[in-house]
Formats: C-alpha cells, sequence, structure tokens
C-alpha cells in the first residue's frame, strides 16, 4: 500500500458555488524522501455529470537533492466533510513531475471537462487538499533484482509478450531488447491503471484534453553489475491524442510518468522470481556468473539474423531456446544454429544454418497447417 503524504490543507474555505474564483491553497512539505513549496490555484465548477476543472501552480523543490519523482494529488470536499471524487478516482486533480532539480520550480496549469457522477446537482466545494502519493529519490524505472540476468532475460521476452510487445531487436549477449507495441490506442480506465493518464503532466500547451494514447517504444536493458543480482532498466516513450487549449486534435509526444514501466517491472520481478525458484532458464548453465561488457565494435561484428512468418506472431526457438515472436532481428552467436519456428494449429517450420562473423541473414517462415 502507498503511504499518502499530507502536503497542506486549505483553510476553511466559503461554500463554492457554481461560477466559483479560483481558490488559493498553500503548499509546504517536509519529508525523508523531499521537501516543497508552493502554491495552488484551483476551481472545480459546474455539475456533477458536467463540470470544469481549472488550475494553475507553482511548485518548488526545496531538497537538496534531485527527486526523480514526486506525485500530487489534490481532493475536494464539500460543507459535510465528504469527498468529492473524480470518476470514482480519489483524486480531481493529479500533478507530477519527474527528473526535478534541486531549487528548480515546476508550473502545473491548464483547464478541463470532467464528469464526477451521474446527478446534475451543482458542485459545492467547501475545502480542498493535497496529499503526496509518491516521492522517490531514486530513478522509479529501474529494478535491482537478487537473481542472474539470464533468468531475467527469459521473463522479459515472456512478461513484454504478454503485454502485447513484439520484439524488434534482441541482442542476448549485452542483454538488451527493444519492442514494438501492438495493442492500439490505449484510453479510457485501461489508460488510467497502465498510464496514470498524463491530463496534468507539465506539457508545451494549455488545458490538453486526451483522447486516447499510444506507447511509441519500449526497450529493456539488463546488466549483472554484482555476481547473481541483475539490474534492470525499462524505457518508454508515449503519445497522445487530443486537442490543446483552443487548437485542434493531434498527436503529442508525452513524457514517461513511469507507471507503466512499474506495470512492466512488477510482472518481470515475479516472473523471475518464478524462474530462479523453479530452474526455469535452460541456458543459465552456459552463462558466465559475471557478465562482460560488449564493446560496439563487438556488438557490429556479431551475426544478425531476421527471422519472419506467415501468418505473423508464430513462436521462434534458436536452439531449443524461446526467443520471441514474428517478426524481429536477433543478435545470434557465430556457428552452426537450429532455428525453429512455431505457432498454433501449424506444423512446426526449423531451418540449421551456419552463421559468421558480420553475417546478416534473414530467414522467412512459410507455415503450413
Amino acid at each position: 500500500m502507498k503511504r499518502k503524504i499530507l502536503l497542506a490543507i486549505a483553510s476553511s474555505l466559503p461554500l463554492l458555488g457554481v461560477d466559483t474564483p479560483l481558490q488559493q491553497v498553500p503548499i509546504q512539505l517536509s519529508y525523508l524522501k523531499g521537501s516543497f513549496s508552493g502554491q495552488l490555484s484551483i476551481s472545480v465548477n459546474g455539475t456533477f455529470n458536467k463540470a470544469k476543472n481549472e488550475w494553475d501552480a507553482t511548485i518548488r523543490n526545496t531538497s537538496d537533492h534531485k527527486l526523480y519523482r514526486a506525485t500530487f494529488c489534490v481532493r475536494a470536499f464539500d460543507a459535510a466533510g465528504r469527498q468529492i471524487r473524480l470518476e470514482g478516482g480519489d483524486c480531481v486533480l493529479t500533478m507530477w513531475g519527474s527528473n526535478w532539480e534541486s531549487n528548480a520550480s515546476l508550473n502545473f496549469k491548464g483547464k478541463r471537462n470532467v464528469k464526477l457522477g451521474d446527478g446534475k446537482e451543482p458542485i459545492q466545494v467547501a475545502k480542498y487538499e493535497i496529499i503526496a502519493t509518491e516521492i522517490l529519490d531514486h530513478s522509479p524505472n529501474l529494478r535491482n533484482l537478487d537473481i542472474r540476468c539470464g533468468l531475467v532475460w527469459g521473463a522479459a521476452l515472456m512478461v513484454f509478450a504478454d503485454q502485447s510487445f513484439r520484439p524488434t531487436v534482441m541482442d542476448k549477449d549485452s542483454l538488451t531488447a527493444s519492442f514494438a507495441f501492438e495493442g492500439g490506442r490505449i484510453d479510457g480506465r485501461e489508460a488510467s491503471r497502465m498510464l496514470k493518464t498524463f491530463t496534468t503532466a507539465n506539457t508545451a500547451f494549455l488545458g490538453p484534453t486526451w483522447d486516447s494514447f499510444r506507447v511509441d517504444s519500449a526497450s529493456i536493458y539488463l546488466r549483472e553489475e554484482k555476481q547473481g543480482a541483475c539490474t534492470s532498466e525499462v524505457k518508454m516513450s508515449f503519445a497522445g491524442f487530443g486537442k490543446p487549449f483552443m487548437g485542434t486534435y493531434g498527436w503529442f509526444a508525452l513524457d514517461s510518468n513511469f507507471a507503466y514501466e512499474a506495470v512492466l517491472l512488477d510482472a518481470l520481478e515475479e516472473k523471475s522470481k518464478l524462474a530462479k525458484k523453479n530452474d526455469l532458464d535452460k541456458a543459465i548453465s552456459q552463462l558466465p556468473n559475471q557478465a562482460l561488457p560488449t564493446t560496439t565494435t563487438e556488438a557490429a561484428s556479431k551475426p544478425q539474423l531476421t527471422i519472419s512468418s506467415v501468418p505473423v506472431g508464430a513462436e521462434i526457438e534458436i536452439d531449443g531456446e524461446f526467443i520471441g515472436n514474428t517478426p524481429t532481428t536477433v543478435v545470434a552467436k557465430s556457428g552452426k544454429v537450429v532455428v525453429k519456428v512455431k505457432k498454433t494449429g501449424f506444423q512446426t517450420w526449423e531451418r540449421t544454418l551456419t552463421l559468421n562473423t558480420g553475417d546478416k541473414r534473414s530467414l522467412s517462415a512459410e507455415m503450413v497447417k
């Protein structure tokens, strides 16, 4: 359970009506991992099924160190102390910042239409309060696992496949892989779950109204910095389809808020622990205990094998080890390799070939039922 930290509670405010002006809420926090100061101007006006949210906040990181992520939740209450929720959520406004340097200030400003419920009665907010839902003084897209990277690698391929990612380039020697997302646009509750909707993140334009989101790319980097342990890093880039204030709809690049990375890392940690317990990775006995760095020249000279299939989405095995799904490009070992392509309802496609240093080979498997 995440620990919520109270930042500031607005002093008792007059009962607010439909045309309420912005209310001023001071922000002051001192905490073990960070401290902040600033002020928020906010209003939520209208009716429950058709309300308008407006905000303008300047928050300074008064910590003596950089903060990799801080998330703030603004909650609203009526005169009876009952919380007013945004479509069942806890916050009528969420603000977050990443890579927040010491003494730097961030501004959060915008307007948007919101729905608080199905009723048509006027919203009457008596007070707002601000809490911090997370403050991280470490990079949130990193996970240190007490598991060898060979096991984590196999788990990572399964995790990304489960989340509708298709590998595009993989290099098991350097333990890096890039993926394309095949899950289509993400919107509604799914976006809130995986992406913590980007609505109130710092953006280059005022008051964005998002229609949907997409994942542009994803990569995983594994490194064994100490024997028997693996540092796992997930990097992702996103875009949102929305309408800027007084603008037209279009796609806009968005900074990651690290929520989807956390989803992947949580699943990766769970599968890696299971792999460690059951010793599922067949290749782990062939890996050195200490991963050695691979130079750019060495990586460039290794054979590359591009494997596709008709139909797409078939499973690839090289020398009996699951690699990913077609189509993908793999950095392979030199020498004799056995490639198998498998898909439910089709006969297994198999080829044996010899790869030499610097080779760039392509295989196309036409599956037969």
